[in-house]
């Protein structure tokens, strides 16, 4: 079964920064998309496998790159 987070990082994280943690979020096993939508304000839309992984989890590595991160 998918589901899917949006998590919110900040605006003034560096676009490297971003890029890179975009790319950590794609390899993590069970994650089947993510996307930063920067027109809805820097929110990271990821989809993944319940089976696999929890939002928990994506969201415990997100926070490593940005400490302030939220999920919805």
């Amino acid at each position: 079964m998918t589901d899917a987070i949006m998590i919110h990082v900040h605006k003034d994280m560096l676009p490297v920064y971003r890029e890179i943690l975009l790319e950590e979020v794609r390899v993590i096993e069970g994650v089947t998309h993510a996307e930063i939508i920067y027109s809805l304000n820097f929110w990271l839309n990821v989809v993944y496998d319940t089976k696999s992984i929890t939002s928990k989890k994506i969201l415990k590595r997100v926070k490593q790159w940005d400490k302030n991160a939220v999920f919805f």
